[in-house]
């Protein structure tokens, strides 16, 4: 899976995303689950007003990686790439 620049999301990796659908955003940490596919734990996510409240979700239509399990920043998140 890669995020909404291209770059391969990974567990470890802390995200931002998004759902074009519900409106929420979220922001957490990527786990593998049991079945392989990739879901993220969320510490925090917010829609309007709303707060949302699952501890664990997929992630959304639209991914931005915050920081690499390896403690890097994208060049897209720095402001490297113009």
């Amino acid at each position: 899976m890669k995020d909404s620049f291209g770059v391969t999301i990974e567990p470890g990796d802390r995200i931002m995303s998004a759902s074009t659908s519900g409106g929420w955003a979220k922001i957490g940490t990527v786990y593998a689950a049991e079945s392989g596919r990739l879901m993220m734990t969320v510490e925090h996510g917010q829609s309007g007003r709303s707060y949302f409240s699952q501890k664990r979700s997929a992630i959304g239509s639209m991914a931005l990686i915050l920081r690499k399990a390896d403690g890097t920043v994208p060049a897209h998140v720095a402001g490297e790439i113009g």
